[in-house]
């Protein structure tokens, strides 16, 4: 859809990205012609193909969605743009970006959740790895220590030493 609206007043998704430096305009020009011939979201081919990660993708986004809302209460207010021109953001376009942004969202949430797993288990990795220390030392494992008395192996070490 990039390349159909050519009188918007606000800065283009893949124009904000290639401005971002995250994606080359070669890249951009590439993805736009398969958004034509496949109809998909631009946002989603960058991402599948060019390596566009969902964060820089909703950086993007957000920026978009700023110009537009500024461009938006400038048209309420009476203002026009710097060229005179009166564009309103049209619905299509906001749908558009409500799914790229819902799109973006769903990832950062399934990978903060995969992140979260990742160090629930590596916690419980180190728990294990700490009580077959102190096992091979002839300490009663921290895990079965209760909080108030679970120290680092640091200053064990220093109460023995002194």
């Amino acid at each position: 859809m990039e390349g159909s609206h050519t009188s918007v007043s606000y800065r283009r998704i893949g124009t904000i990205l290639v401005e971002m430096g995250v994606v080359q305009q070669n890249h951009l020009d590439s993805a736009l012609i398969e958004q034509r011939r496949t109809g998909s979201l631009l946002g989603e081919i960058l991402v599948s193909t060019y390596g566009v990660s969902r964060v820089d993708l909703a950086d993007a986004l957000a920026a978009q969605w700023e110009e537009a809302q500024c461009l938006s209460m400038a048209d309420e207010s009476g203002g026009a743009h710097d060229d005179g021109a009166v564009d309103p953001l049209a619905e299509g376009d906001l749908h558009v970006l409500l799914q790229e942004a819902q799109a973006a969202r769903a990832e950062l949430t399934a990978r903060t959740d995969e992140l979260s797993r990742r160090v629930a288990s590596l916690e419980a990795l180190v728990i294990g790895v700490s009580d077959a220390l102190d096992e091979l030392r002839g300490s009663p494992p921290r895990s079965a220590q209760p909080a108030g008395l679970r120290t680092s192996r640091r200053s064990r070490s220093r109460a023995t030493r002194t």
